[in-house]
């Protein structure tokens, strides 16, 4: 997600409304970010992952404009738009010329959390033989630690969902998407905080080493496991 993990897995607040076909159920602000960002929405589901789009009514305060839940085997992507001057802003500090590119490779990147719930493997390692190497203790600078490195975890291989998604979308705009990730990205409270994906940016920085596959979560996978931090 873009700014903090809002959504914990399974939780939806019964005050979110769902977004039915109607476009009159969206606002201006939705309309524009569901325009963007439907190229990823239909391939989404064209790829059989169980999306559903929600809005809520009302900010609380501190939401990203979209996440992603998890509720009863579905995902959900959230829509945190009326009320939060996030929404707007996010979008104006993208240059124009990048605007709906950019808003495609988020909307990616929450896909990319969409399909590790959907495939069971949500927050697990993305090594295999995984050795915890933190204080066995549970101290709480140990559990703070865990947490920061499995929401990391997940934060670097919905980023590469998303460049991989550019890659293979937008070619000739994918060095300009890989710098927006970039600066985006180099604001971190310390170095390996929840969101800090900067080593899985560097591998990705040629569009080359994303691959074949056929989807932009099979691309991601192995660079995502390719770099060191994978097992810290």
């Amino acid at each position: 997600m873009w700014k903090r993990v809002v959504l914990a897995l399974g939780f939806i607040p019964a005050t979110f409304t769902p977004l039915h076909a109607s476009a009159a159920a969206l606002t201006p602000l939705e309309t524009r970010w569901m325009q963007a960002a439907w190229p990823v929405i239909t391939y989404a589901r064209a790829q059989g992952l169980p999306l559903d789009i929600v809005a809520q009514p009302v900010a609380q305060g501190g939401e990203p404009p979209i996440a992603m839940g998890y509720v009863d085997g579905r995902c959900k992507l959230v829509l945190t738009m009326r009320g939060n001057p996030e929404a707007e802003s996010t979008l104006d500090k993208i240059p124009a010329e990048l605007r709906d590119t950019i808003v495609e490779a988020m909307t990616a990147h929450e896909l990319g959390h969409c399909w590790r719930y959907v495939e069971g493997a949500w927050h697990t390692p993305p090594v295999a033989g995984f050795t915890d190497a933190l204080d066995a203790s549970n101290t709480p600078q140990a559990d703070l630690e865990r947490d920061m490195r499995a929401t990391r975890w997940e934060e670097g291989f919905a980023d590469l969902v998303g460049l991989a998604w550019t890659r293979t979308q937008h070619p000739e705009r994918y060095r300009a998407v890989h710098d927006w990730f970039e600066q985006f990205r180099a604001d971190q409270p310390l170095p390996g905080a929840h969101h800090d994906t900067r080593a899985w940016l560097k591998r990705a920085k040629d569009p080359a080493v994303f691959g074949a596959a056929a989807t932009p979560f099979e691309q991601a996978l192995p660079v995502w496991r390719s770099e060191p931090d994978a097992g810290r």
